[in-house]
């Protein structure tokens, strides 16, 4: 399923593939079409998604 990306701006891309990696899609997964700036937004996010803070093993922070 491809979404059209002027219904969808970019920062709310960059949300949807974090959002898609927390529920345990794979990068396969991505919504946009080729040459779609939000396709990129949405590989960002998705991979951002991945990344482990320094800061999450100290007490009182949420785990990723």
């Amino acid at each position: 399923m491809t979404r059209p990306s002027n219904t969808v701006t970019e920062e709310e891309a960059y949300e949807l593939g974090g959002k898609a990696f927390a529920k345990g899609a794979s990068g396969d997964n991505n919504p946009f079409e080729e040459g779609d700036r939000c396709r990129d937004k949405w590989a960002q996010g998705f991979l951002d998604a991945q990344k482990i803070r320094s800061d999450q093993h100290l007490p009182g922070h949420p785990p990723n």
